[in-house]
């Protein structure tokens, strides 16, 4: 199996396309980190309101154990200081809460970015490619079989330009029919060269 055309001209166009596939694949995988970096980039104050609230859960609840240590009073010191650690513990957690919805939300938001667009393009690259390397082997093995010749003049009269095909011989249809030898290889020739797949010596002519 060849990934490559044997004639130059066609391998030029496949590699180019490789490293253009590649190129592409590089600014979806950039695009899809630097949109996720801009968004992440909101977590950061949302943890620190989260540690806000820590600290005056903590502070208070300090607090509240210090009043509640007043004799006769204390309870009722410290209910304040209760609500107000509540409220910090509240302020946390939705802190917490905020920012690691957004982390993944830069997450899942960068992984589209990157594989859709990927996506369009790798798909048909990849199909053309197992398409030409199935198509490219056959034709190969075509071409080693002096019967296989003969299928190949075939397909070219049934796919090549009438251009292309007249100048393989004056009526290359009859020829190919009358069974010219330098004609039917020509005409393989033509769909050999479709491939990018080079004659073998004994057909060269």
């Amino acid at each position: 199996m060849r990934l490559y055309a044997d004639l130059p001209a066609r391998r030029v166009r496949q590699v180019t396309g490789d490293v253009l596939v590649l190129v592409w694949l590089g600014l979806c995988v950039a695009a899809g980190a630097a949109v996720r970096g801009a968004i992440a980039v909101v977590a950061g104050p949302l943890r620190q309101v989260a540690e806000v609230g820590g600290g005056i859960e903590a502070n208070m609840t300090s607090a509240s154990a210090t009043a509640g240590g007043v004799p006769l009073v204390g309870d009722r010191l410290a209910g304040p200081f209760d609500g107000v650690a509540v409220a910090g513990e509240r302020l946390q957690r939705a802190g917490l809460d905020g920012a690691g919805l957004v982390e993944t939300l830069a997450v899942v938001v960068g992984v589209l970015l990157t594989t859709l667009p990927a996506l369009v393009v790798l798909v048909p690259w990849l199909v053309a490619r197992l398409r030409f390397v199935r198509r490219a082997d056959e034709v190969r093995r075509l071409a080693a079989d002096p019967a296989g010749l003969d299928l190949l003049a075939l397909r070219a009269l049934a796919h090549r330009p009438p251009a292309m095909l007249a100048a393989t011989a004056g009526a290359p249809a009859r020829a190919w029919r009358d069974g010219d030898p330098k004609a039917t290889r020509r005409l393989a020739g033509l769909e050999l060269a479709r491939w990018g797949v080079a004659p073998p010596r004994d057909a060269d002519g």
